[in-house]
């Protein structure tokens, strides 16, 4: 059983590098924004990819798994939510526009 915890809590841990390395990376990237619709798409991309590491992050406080970099798992969390408020900063003001 502690083998199957140790495969789980390493794939975990890799995930959640692969998505936050999969958010920098798309969410840096300026959007092809020909429209508000594609606006809007970019923006609900890096949404789907924060509910994404907010899922991973939980399975792994769960799980247990050990935290990369020295974070605790508070503070990735918080990064999370800041990362989601300015994502949904953007879309208030695409809708005033």
């Amino acid at each position: 059983m502690r083998r199957l915890h140790d495969l789980v809590s390493a794939e975990i841990e890799r995930a959640i590098e692969r998505v936050i390395s999969s958010y920098q990376a798309f969410a840096s990237s300026a959007p092809i924004a020909t429209d508000a619709k594609d606006f809007a798409a970019h923006h609900a991309a890096c949404k789907a990819a924060l509910a994404h590491l907010d899922l991973l992050l939980k399975i792994a406080k769960i799980t247990e798994v050990p935290t990369t970099g020295g974070q605790g798992e508070d503070e990735r969390l918080a990064l999370v939510a800041e990362a989601r408020a300015a994502v949904c900063a953007d879309d208030v003001r695409e809708d005033d526009a």
